[in-house]
């Protein structure tokens, strides 16, 4: 049985690794999320939010061009929990982002999905 806890809950995902991003993409609708994204673009995320608030974001740190905060900042502002899903240690995860959760890629699907419901029934 498919879990389903997060049966209509918009997610935000940005993740530039293509296969990546389409296999999160794939599990987390099969689980009933609605994803906004993905997107490998950190420019093009304020796009994408305009139309379409969320409730919870899964965001790589890395880009392609370093460790990028601003998403997270801006997402953390708006009071939407995080889930940074990275190949980095969480110790470059600034201070004022340091309470947010970091799963190391590659984390297992039960353990993102466990963490966003747990994220978004908190928040």
């Amino acid at each position: 049985m498919t879990d389903q806890r997060l049966q209509g809950r918009r997610i935000l995902l940005v993740e530039d690794e293509y296969f990546q991003a389409m296999e999160m993409k794939s599990f987390l609708e099969s689980g009933g999320a609605d994803v906004v994204g993905p997107t490998g673009k950190w420019s093009e995320v304020p796009a994408l939010l305009e139309d379409n608030p969320v409730e919870a974001a899964v965001l790589d740190i890395n880009l392609g061009s370093g460790p990028n905060f601003d998403v997270a900042r801006q997402l953390r502002e708006d009071e939407v929990p995080i889930l940074f899903l990275t190949g980095y240690d969480e110790s470059v995860v600034p201070d004022d982002l340091s309470q947010t959760t970091c799963l190391k890629k590659p984390a297992s699907r039960a353990a993102i999905i466990d963490h966003l419901a747990e994220m978004i029934e908190h928040a």
